[in-house]
């Protein structure tokens, strides 16, 4: 057996270009309060969470460049970082050798306690496992009060291990001869058929003619560049305001099915290693609402994503039959977050929660999220921001990320500001004996503002609460003049005592 039966991580990443869809935690702000957005984000980065908070931008201008990366494991990673330590393609090697010696003893290498830890790791591994890795750069600008621009790039991968619990028997061949493999005793038996070898073992499973067990690689890159505008009403209720996206949308999927039993260089040399599917450029729509109550300061938001199920027709495709053929149209569904934000001590510290209103599919096919998370900041300045958050997700089933915890700090002059966020999952995987997050995920910024500085719309004052201002406004002018006049009295005093 001359193949190997594992691929290892950064072989597989490196077959392709990276990419999925989902609403992740975008920008510097987000990603340090617990993915929040749909009511707190305001300024350059509303075209991504939610338009109409555009009326609520604490800035006449922002700019914005940011770059974020996502990892997300689950039951994958440590498998096989323990079926490379265990060199399994060499262990399943010499086994598959010495089948047709009967009584061969493997024990000289420690070959029998090798192949059944494998075969433990093999069996648990399942189809409970997937790996991705995300990238998320943006550009965006907001010119005013109304209008922004971005360009925002999803960049995902995913990726997979496929173990066929049915063929995993260690039945090898040697030439026309099938023989069993006991692990425990180190000894071979013969009298198996070449349909039993064909149907279960393991052997079988990884060669290039079985390609049972395979590493699948999905990936999606995707673009949009949303044009924001946002109208606010007063209305006796309170401040209402508005926002749209008109987004031009473009879209590239690539497909791979590596068999473990292929080697890397194999892999790499093959013309049917990579199918990649080009689509047709389309638009997608987003609505965005925001309210903020009479005579108060926190402000709820919801906003529906792609409301127009986008659809991108397929422009170039492998031919039929071939690995990673897609013929059929690709669609993202809408989908709806809702927000709310509670400002206090002079806007200085501001509360955040989100909640995702239904499950989002992800890459990984049958696999969804959804998430809730919430968050504070404290921002006592234009040129000082710190923010801790935490975020759940309440859908996945191959995930355990545990819960996820956030952090951010931005420092720097109001025209050029840095902000660093990151996130980390409390659940821990092992590889190469280091515990590491089955999440994580970090938010680089770049930002540059202009303008007053928090001029953000406040919510009209009911006439009821206009009117004891006003009365005690006219009481503390009445106040005020009666002080002035028995200041001026009392000093008057003073002069005629002296006079006298």
């Amino acid at each position: 057996m001359n193949k190997k039966i594992s691929l290892s991580l950064v072989t597989a990443l490196s077959l392709t270009a990276l990419n999925a869809y989902e609403m992740k935690p975008v920008g510097f702000k987000a990603t340090g309060m617990g993915g929040t957005g749909v009511a707190s984000t305001r300024g350059s980065l509303s075209g991504y969470y939610n338009p109409a908070l555009l009326r609520f931008s604490d800035y006449t201008a922002e700019f914005s460049i940011n770059a974020g990366f996502r990892l997300r494991e689950s039951n994958l990673i440590e498998p096989m970082d323990k079926l490379s330590d265990l060199e399994i393609d060499g262990v399943i090697q010499r086994i598959g050798d010495n089948a047709g010696v009967i009584g061969a003893d493997n024990t000289a290498k420690g070959d029998d306690e090798k192949m059944a830890e494998s075969l433990a790791i093999l069996k648990n591994i399942g189809s409970s496992n997937a790996f991705q890795v995300s990238l998320t750069p943006s550009l965006t600008a907001q010119m005013s009060d109304a209008l922004a621009v971005g360009v925002y790039s999803t960049i995902d991968v995913s990726m997979r291990l496929n173990i066929d619990e049915g063929h995993l028997a260690l039945i090898f061949k040697d030439g026309g001869n099938y023989y069993g493999y006991t692990p425990s005793s180190d000894t071979y038996t013969p009298g198996f058929t070449e349909d039993q070898y064909k149907t279960t073992s393991l052997e079988y499973v990884n060669s290039e003619e079985g390609g049972i067990n395979y590493i699948a690689v999905d990936t999606m890159a995707l673009v949009e560049i949303p044009i924001s505008y946002a109208r606010a009403y007063d209305w006796d209720s309170g401040t209402w305001s508005f926002g749209l996206n008109f987004k031009p949308m473009a879209l590239v999927t690539t497909t791979e099915k590596v068999s473990l039993g292929e080697s890397s260089d194999d892999a790499e040399d093959s013309d049917d290693s990579t199918t990649e599917t080009t689509y047709k450029s389309t638009f997608g729509l987003d609505l965005g609402v925001a309210y903020r109550p009479i005579d108060s300061k926190m402000t709820l938001g919801l906003v529906g994503k792609n409301i127009n199920t986008p659809t991108f027709k397929v422009e170039s495709t492998p031919a039929v039959g071939q690995m990673g053929h897609r013929s059929e149209d690709y669609k993202i569904d809408p989908f709806f977050r809702a927000g709310l934000s509670v400002p206090i001590w002079n806007d200085n510290i501001e509360f955040a929660l989100d909640i995702d209103l239904q499950k989002s599919d992800t890459l990984i096919e049958g696999e969804q999220s959804q998430f809730i998370g919430a968050g504070i900041e404290l921002h006592p300045a234009s040129w000082f921001a710190f923010r801790l958050g935490a975020m759940q997700d309440m859908a996945s089933e191959k995930f355990d990320d545990g819960t996820i915890a956030t952090v951010g700090l931005g420092v720097g002059l109001k025209w050029a500001q840095i902000d660093l966020s990151a996130m980390v999952g409390t659940n821990t995987g092992e590889y190469d004996g280091e515990a590491i997050p089955k999440y994580a995920s970090i938010n680089l910024s770049l930002i540059s503002r202009w303008g007053d500085g928090y001029n953000r719309k406040e919510a009209p004052v009911s006439e009821e609460v206009q009117e004891e201002e006003d009365n005690k406004l006219q009481q503390d002018m009445i106040d005020e003049d009666k002080a002035r006049i028995k200041k001026d009295s009392d000093e008057a005093f003073i002069e005629l005592d002296k006079s006298l």
